[in-house]
């Protein structure tokens, strides 16, 4: 008779998990699944940003130094289609541009005389796009620089 309490105790002691252990384990388990596809979600949100404000700004380069490189009377004529033209100039949109992933960069130009100095132009160049992946708002990156009125780099 002594041994059938000992068989009782060992088939307790060999028993496995419990369904509520189980269900408590899932939870947890997904829990931290979300959590973790949460953070790859917002990585790859800033990943593609960052992306684009690379491509802005590349872009935005590009033009400005396009515009800088050439004669004041060119510069003109490529901005307003007239080689006498003289500051100040504002082509808003001057020219749209699709980058990567069919994504619209607007960009802007301004020419101005810096005050007091009619030799001295200031070139900018603002490059627009919507951050659409974000909160849809406009996001812009200006480029400037000042050059003299002979200057053609």
């Amino acid at each position: 008779m002594a041994s059938r309490p000992v068989k009782q105790r060992r088939r307790r002691e060999q028993g496995g998990f419990t369904i509520i252990e189980l269900l408590i384990t899932l939870v947890v388990t997904v829990f931290g699944l979300m959590g973790a596809m949460a953070l790859h979600a917002s990585l790859a949100r800033g990943n593609e940003n960052a992306g684009r404000t690379n491509e802005a700004t590349a872009i935005g380069t590009q033009v400005l130094e396009q515009l800088r490189g050439q004669r004041s009377a060119d510069m003109m004529q490529t901005l307003t289609g007239t080689a006498s033209s003289l500051p100040p100039v504002d082509i808003a949109p001057y020219t749209t541009i699709l980058g990567r992933n069919a994504m619209s960069y607007t960009l802007d130009v301004k020419v101005n005389e810096v005050s007091g100095e009619p030799n001295l132009w200031r070139i900018r160049v603002e490059v627009r796009w919507i951050d659409d992946l974000a909160d849809g708002n406009e996001r812009m990156i200006p480029f400037e620089v000042v050059r003299t009125m002979q200057e053609a780099l």
